[in-house]
């Protein structure tokens, strides 16, 4: 490489510290990072991280001690709300994709990568509220509200779907996707009605009126959360947040999906759960960008910064961390100082790429979770039942679940 970049990555969230940890550990480039809240975060929910995204916390070294605070697991069962199988996935696999899935706090991920990036003295600056950029031919400035200023070869966006590094580099909005999702957590797998004996975990239930998942979140197993996603009328940002702060509505909209004509450990969870602790969170998409970089191509976006879409594939922590290794590698070839502007189109297109298949594989998730007519509904558990007798455990999914992102070499 003939010139070493030094990187500023905004958004210490996941996508941005696993950048910063992959090229350090791995390169040997520097980079700092600037995050907008004042403090570590601990706010947010559950996630799951596929193998395709535990792969990228084991290469960066955060994945044991995340692993340790979660729960693993192999098979996603799948049911509909009278109890009757429709197939097992093979989510994750030693064998076959060399990791499990993994059930896992946010802020748990969060805190991994921050404790690792100030133990390899990545220098993490909170409380930066990113107000412009100034861009030329060797060099992007950074203006923060404090009036502060830094300087950086590359600036990198991870700073989420609502991007202030994507409003400074160009003119696009983020839309309400139509769908919105409820989530509650820390239920003690004990406590559930006696009903749930027949429905292994983690679970997916389909039914007339949604959809609802039980998973298990602690390392041994002995926490479920519970989950549903559905269509839900769009609003203004103000009438979201009092929405989600209306935990007797909230409540009121679980209530009207799961009713008698589902399993009876579902109608309690959902019913008898303590409201403060459920939250809701619609769900924003990104537009398709007509590039992922300035016209310069010196400030890159990744992760929801990029591409936000729903979470109903289980993907939107992953295509961060996915991005995150892949561009690393695209930005410690040893071309990059003199051919940045080739390597970083080629970067773009095969994530480009990579994304459009997991968006459609996303909307179809989407679709099978929509409530529906009796008749559609049973068109759907066919449809699903019928497949995993078609395809068997793997479901097809070994292009989504058994990818690497050290592959991104064989496209230069």
């Amino acid at each position: 490489m003939s010139e070493i970049p030094y990187l500023a990555i905004v958004g210490g969230g996941i996508a941005g510290p696993a950048l910063a940890l992959s090229l350090k550990k791995h390169h040997g480039i520097s980079s700092t990072v600037y995050e907008l809240q004042p403090k570590y975060d601990v706010r947010g929910v559950n996630i799951t991280l596929a193998p395709n995204a535990v792969r990228v916390l084991q290469h960066v070294g955060v994945y044991d001690t995340v692993r340790t605070q979660g729960y693993s697991y192999e098979n996603l069962h799948m049911s509909n709300a009278r109890s009757q199988a429709l197939g097992t996935l093979l989510q994750g696999s030693p064998k076959h994709f060399n990791f499990a899935s993994l059930r896992v706090h946010r802020a748990i991920v969060q805190k991994a990568l921050l404790d690792e990036l100030k133990a390899q003295g990545i220098p993490v600056v909170f409380g930066k509220k990113l107000v412009q950029l100034h861009e030329d031919k060797e060099f992007v400035e950074l203006e923060f509200a404090d009036g502060t200023k830094a300087k950086a070869s590359f600036v990198i966006g991870a700073d989420g779907v609502h991007s202030r590094v994507r409003d400074a580099i160009m003119d696009t909005e983020t839309s309400y996707s139509g769908f919105m999702g409820i989530i509650g957590m820390g239920v003690k797998r004990e406590s559930l009605h006696k009903s749930a004996a027949k429905t292994p975990l983690p679970s997916f239930i389909f039914g007339g009126r949604g959809f609802v998942a039980v998973m298990p979140s602690d390392y041994k197993g002995t926490v479920v959360d519970f989950f549903s996603t559905m269509p839900y009328p769009a609003r203004s940002r103000k009438e979201w947040d009092e929405l989600a702060s209306d935990k007797t509505k909230v409540q009121e909209i679980l209530q009207q999906r799961f009713g008698d004509q589902w399993p009876k450990f579902i109608c309690d969870i959902t019913m008898e759960y303590d409201k403060e602790g459920l939250y809701l969170l619609p769900f924003f998409e990104v537009p398709p960008l007509e590039r992922w970089t300035s016209i310069k191509r010196r400030v890159i976006l990744i992760g929801d910064s990029a591409h936000a879409f729903t979470p109903q594939g289980g993907q939107g922590a992953a295509m961060g961390l996915e991005d995150a290794e892949t561009l690393s590698h695209t930005l410690a070839h040893p071309d990059f100082g003199s051919d940045y502007m080739r390597l970083l189109a080629a970067w773009e297109r095969h994530r480009s790429d990579r994304l459009r298949l997991v968006k459609d594989f996303t909307d179809l998730n989407g679709r099978l979770r929509t409530p529906d007519t009796a008749l559609v509904q049973w068109i759907k558990e066919m449809l699903i039942w019928g497949r995993f007798k078609w395809t068997g455990q793997l479901g097809n999914l070994e292009w989504l679940h058994g990818y690497n992102a050290e592959d991104i070499v064989r496209v230069f």
